[in-house]
């Protein structure tokens, strides 16, 4: 009985292992996306929507800046749930608002930030050292 507990811990260790790799994974790429998309500020700028409140150039700024602090968060494994949840509502409003040929590769990002909000940050995350009485036995 014994061993098949210890198993039992060993198995959520290797998910906690995959998930700080999700981790790791999704939130360096979207950061390196959102500095590869600040560069090409003057390219892109124009691509986004202006809204009653403010224009094109507003719109991407408050939308990396917002991308840049989540990744951020996703990758240091603070708010993890939350910050996904987020990320995962921006991807499915651009996919329902009809971005041209962004559907297959944000519908690819819609998945691994449900299964982040699902997941968590796991055991390697600084909300479990933060919180110690969530933290998984």
């Amino acid at each position: 009985m014994e061993k098949r507990i210890g198993e039992r811990i060993a198995q959520c260790r290797h998910m906690d292992w995959a998930v700080l790799y999700m981790r790791l994974f999704a939130g360096g790429m979207m950061f390196f996306h959102n500095i590869g998309k600040i560069q090409d500020y003057n390219e892109i700028v124009n691509s986004y929507p202006s809204f009653a409140f403010a224009g094109s150039p507003a719109v991407f700024v408050i939308v990396s800046l917002v991308e840049v602090v989540l990744a951020t968060l996703i990758i240091m494994g603070l708010w993890v749930r939350a910050s996904a949840i987020v990320m995962a509502a921006g991807i499915l409003g651009v996919l329902l608002w009809g971005a041209p040929g962004f559907g297959t590769l944000a519908f690819t990002w819609l998945g691994v930030y449900v299964f982040l909000a699902m997941s968590g940050g796991g055991l390697y995350a600084f909300d479990t050292a933060l919180f110690p009485a969530k933290r998984k036995n």
